[in-house]
């Protein structure tokens, strides 16, 4: 055995130590990691064309699942792996039933307190599995096995309106017309990402809580137009379920409902009628132009998701550069009329070094405004920035490592954290 296959197999043996490890903890459940939407700039690909969903995250179909493959450092059968090297798609039956997972686990510390201890956070236990039933029809559907195990335990899931599973029918007769997709799923609502921690979908503050919560998910309907390679148009309506679970601050300071109680109420006892009657709704558009050599690619957009007295608009923009670099953004705005509004925006870079290697670095804003009664003109500013340097690491196909350096800095601390992600997906 050469030095070089000794090496990459000590690695690989480490790997594997530690997803055993990882794999033991997230039967805790814990938030929903999605997709890469810097991947659409390095390759010029559109999230449908890696992903059965439009919105992208969940599910990879056959390319997404080839790209997912390509995607190390060491080739599989150097280590012992040709079994993965042999694999030849994630689909069975002729295609017609697709089957895929995402275990994500997190070391890390609280950057709250000098002597947090290390930690390790299950963030993503979900399995994926769509059956497409006619060139037409396909059904699709997702469930987070530690989000039910919680359940089933009689304890509740961290975040206001997290959910522990979706499901859908995607109709589409052609792929030049529209798509109808009716179900239990995430609107479309501005960019989707593999990262819960980031600051565009979060209450910013030294007590951060999101928005919009991973897993996030409502019934309803949506029309999603992907017919042009460089457009995307989506327009949907939702029971606000999971949205009336969430609360804000009013302008009295007071803590409640984000649509109000009786909404509220009727998400809690499934009154179907009064949630009916009060229905979010979601418009959004992505324009996305590339070169023809496909050397040089980009996309902008922006959505709008509301409901009552709540909105929520989020503006993105990205160009890159295929197989090089990628340089995206995103700017969110929501609240509701007569209380707490956020402020939030995020810049990141990515380099492609390698194939399997990624590094990046990230910047991220937030201010929350909120009633404050003792406050000179009534109203308080909180804050939160945070700057990271990372890596995207694949040294094995369907095995991503990202280490992370974070600088975090709130009204109330200012710290710095090192993180350890592992990701195994299929």
């Amino acid at each position: 055995m050469t030095f070089t296959t000794l090496l990459n197999y000590t690695i690989a043996k480490r790997l594997c130590g530690f997803a055993l490890i990882s794999l033991s903890l997230l039967c805790a459940g814990s938030p929903k990691a999605d997709a890469l939407p810097q991947f659409t700039l390095l390759t010029g690909n559109k999230c449908l064309n890696c992903h059965i969903s439009t919105q992208g995250g969940g599910l990879r179909n056959e390319l997404g699942w080839y790209m997912a493959k390509d995607m190390k450092l060491f080739s599989a059968h150097s280590v012992g792996l040709e079994f993965i090297e042999k694999a030849e798609s994630n689909s069975l039956a002729d295609g017609a039933l697709i089957l895929g997972f995402d275990a994500r686990v997190q070391m890390t510390r609280s950057p709250r307190t000098v002597n947090a201890e290390t930690r390790f956070i299950p963030m993503q236990t979900a399995v994926y599995g769509a059956w497409i039933a006619a060139p037409w029809l396909t059904l699709e559907g997702m469930v987070d096995v530690g989000a039910l195990a919680r359940q089933a335990s009689g304890a509740g899931l961290p975040f206001a309106g997290q959910q522990a599973w979706s499901a859908s029918a995607m109709i589409q007769p052609s792929l030049a017309l529209p798509q109808l997709r009716i179900g239990h799923f995430q609107p479309s609502i501005g960019i989707r990402y593999d990262d819960h921690t980031m600051l565009v979908r979060q209450v910013a503050g030294a007590n951060t809580i999101p928005i919009i919560a991973p897993n996030f998910a409502e019934y309803g309907a949506e029309l999603n137009y992907d017919g042009l390679q460089w457009l995307s148009l989506s327009a949907g309506a939702y029971l606000p379920r999971s949205l009336a679970q969430i609360r804000t601050i009013n302008k009295y300071g007071e803590s409640v409902p984000l649509l109000g109680d009786s909404l509220a109420s009727a998400a809690t006892a499934s009154n179907l009628g009064t949630l009916t009657a009060s229905p979010s709704y979601l418009a959004r558009f992505a324009i996305s132009p590339r070169t023809d050599d496909h050397v040089f690619n980009s996309y902008f957009g922006a959505s709008y998701f509301i409901n009552r007295s709540f909105s929520m608009v989020n503006i993105f923009a990205g160009v890159g550069l295929t197989d090089r670099a990628a340089l995206q953004g995103e700017y969110v705005l929501s609240g509701i009329s007569e209380g707490r509004q956020t402020r939030n925006y995020s810049v990141m870079f990515t380099y492609q070094a390698l194939s399997g290697l990624l590094p990046f670095v990230r910047f991220e804003r937030g201010i929350t405004q909120v009633s404050a009664p003792n406050a000179t003109d009534g109203i308080a500013e909180l804050y939160s920035v945070q700057a990271t340097i990372g890596a995207q690491i694949f040294p094995l196909p369907f095995i991503e490592l990202r280490p992370e350096f974070r600088y975090y800095d709130t009204e109330s601390f200012r710290s710095t954290r090192w993180n350890l992600q592992l990701h195994l997906y299929y």
